[in-house]
């Protein structure tokens, strides 16, 4: 499920969901930082995962968060997201083409690393 985050920038993410919409799914998230992609305003302070939305997605029983905005790697989110065992994909592109149900998301792992953070390769299948 794509959901768009609304807020001024930089604002901690607020999307709305059901927790019966996004038990055992992917919850991606788009704020449209994709968009400075590229350029040194991307790495400036912008969307952040705040701790109510990370604690409904453990409550909800989300799998996977995606987001088009990097993650600290040393941020309160990632270690409550770790503690609730979602996988986390940052970085992601191009959300805004993807229709807002109806797509399969994969992330393959390309390589093993330590600490946890996985360089992957995402992408989408719309069905």
């Amino acid at each position: 499920m794509v959901l768009l985050s609304v807020g001024p920038v930089p604002h901690e993410v607020s999307v709305p969901f059901h927790d019966s919409q996004v038990r055992q799914a992917a919850l991606l998230i788009q704020t449209g930082w994709d968009q400075k992609w590229g350029s040194e305003a991307y790495w400036e302070p912008g969307p952040y995962l705040g701790e109510h939305l990370i604690f409904r997605m453990v409550r909800s029983g989300v799998k996977l968060a995606g987001v088009d905005f990097p993650v600290s790697g040393r941020s309160t989110q990632t270690r409550l997201i770790k503690s609730g065992k979602i996988a986390i994909v940052e970085n992601l592109r191009d959300l805004a083409s993807l229709p807002r149900l109806g797509f399969r998301f994969t992330a393959v792992p390309l390589e093993s690393t330590v600490n946890d953070i996985v360089p992957v390769r995402a992408f989408a299948e719309v069905r």
